[in-house]
């Protein structure tokens, strides 16, 4: 166990806020370098418990994906994943019910302060992913196309789209 202690707590300084999905267009176009330095990782032994994630249910495949790998070299840790939604996570790592938080969105204010006056740090957030959502129109529809604004008519109350006119679905 204290090899596991030792890695628990890397992972707790390393990924603590787990996965966001939803980026500011900015870090977008933000260039991620890699330092060509950086050692290629090696398995330690001694590495056993329980490794958690709450969080997100969007992020629920990607974080199985990562745990079989995980669990393909330190077959003696116990992942458990449960995606309950993004509100779960800063509670959960915050108790220390769980050692990653994914998230699908970016953790509130709130949150992040309740974090740091638990642990004395600002948590540590790895983007992951970019959410989108596609729409399709089907061919057997009599309508050949949806513009942006009216997309955003069909599935806004607020129509920032600038589509003025109500869109109904039958």
């Amino acid at each position: 166990m204290k090899q596991w202690t030792g890695v628990k707590k890397g992972i707790s300084g390393l990924m603590i806020a787990g996965a966001v999905a939803l980026l500011p267009t900015g870090v977008l176009a933000a260039k991620l370098e890699v330092d060509p330095n950086l050692a290629d990782y090696k398995k330690v032994d001694g590495v056993s418990g329980n490794l958690n994630s709450i969080g997100s249910d969007t992020l629920n495949n990607l974080m199985t994906f990562w745990g079989e790998g995980f669990r393909k070299k330190y077959p003696n840790v116990n992942i458990q994943i449960e995606g309950k939604g993004s509100s779960t996570a800063p509670p959960a790592l915050i108790a220390g019910t769980a050692q990653i938080g994914p998230m699908s969105r970016a953790m509130k204010k709130k949150e992040i302060e309740a974090f740091e006056k638990k642990f004395g740090y600002k948590p540590t957030v790895i983007g992951v992913a970019l959410d989108s959502l596609a729409v399709y129109v089907n061919k057997d529809n009599p309508i050949d196309a949806l513009s942006l604004p009216q997309v955003d008519s069909i599935f806004s109350k607020t129509r920032k789209g600038g589509y003025a006119q109500n869109i109904a679905i039958s």
